[in-house]
């Protein structure tokens, strides 16, 4: 059994990859990098533990792929789009949802690509609710679960419903891990202390009406090619 894991090299992520070898998976480690994030080869480090007690058999890394291009795809849609039409449309949504919302979704488009390459049809994100992102909200968890349906693969969320650090750090330290991390850094995701139902229904509203059809459009555009992490 082979999953995709979308892999930041955080605690998350890492302990969501631990779960799937345990599950009997073989895992395939993705990164990416949006261009507006720091050290994402740091992801190395928490790697080469993996693969030194499952093997390279059992874990495998695909790569660091950079999706600032198809990012840009999908943040061209609202860019310029006045706040009074924002408000009018889809609610009060605040700009750092925008950004995080199509980020993801430029990272599913390349996922759902990789996935079909690969005949995979198991992706995993280790996204936690408790981390307060509008986009790790039941309503747009629910959104996402029926785009990857579309392609025949089935995204999975480890630790959705895990509201503990400590309890993250010390699953970690069970399986035999120091749970210090090294990761990348993006330097405009941001979280909403005082996220509701409100501000999850606005980003719902953003991706069903603007990003959801132009996301399926991109996945089309960019089967066949070759999303690199570098530029020459």
């Amino acid at each position: 059994m082979e999953a995709i894991i979308l892999f930041s090299g955080g605690k998350d992520s890492f302990l969501s990859t631990l779960k799937m070898l345990e599950q009997g998976y073989n895992v395939n480690l993705i990164t990416y990098e949006n261009g507006c994030g720091l050290q994402s080869k740091n992801v190395k480090y928490n790697i080469n533990k993996l693969i030194k007690k499952y093997g390279d058999t059992r874990v495998k890394f695909i790569g660091i792929k950079n999706v600032s291009a198809i990012w840009r795809e999908l943040l061209l849609l609202y860019y310029n789009l006045l706040p009074s039409k924002i408000i009018e449309k889809y609610g009060e949504v605040p700009i750092s949802q925008f950004n995080c919302l199509s980020c993801r979704l430029a990272m599913y488009i390349v996922t759902i690509i990789e996935a079909k390459k690969n005949n995979i049809n198991i992706v995993v994100d280790g996204a936690r609710k408790s981390q307060l992102f509008a986009i790790e909200q039941d309503e747009m968890i629910e959104c996402f679960k029926q785009l990857f349906k579309i392609y025949n693969i089935k995204i999975v969320y480890p630790l959705l419903d895990e509201t503990s650090d400590f309890n993250v750090k010390n699953e970690i330290l069970v399986r035999g891990f120091v749970p210090k991390t090294l990761e990348s850094q993006c330097l405009i995701g941001m979280p909403i202390k005082n996220i509701d139902d409100k501000i999850i229904k606005s980003v719902k509203n953003v991706y069903e009406d603007l990003l959801k059809e132009k996301t399926i459009y991109l996945i089309k555009k960019y089967e066949n090619t070759m999303i690199e992490g570098k530029f020459l």
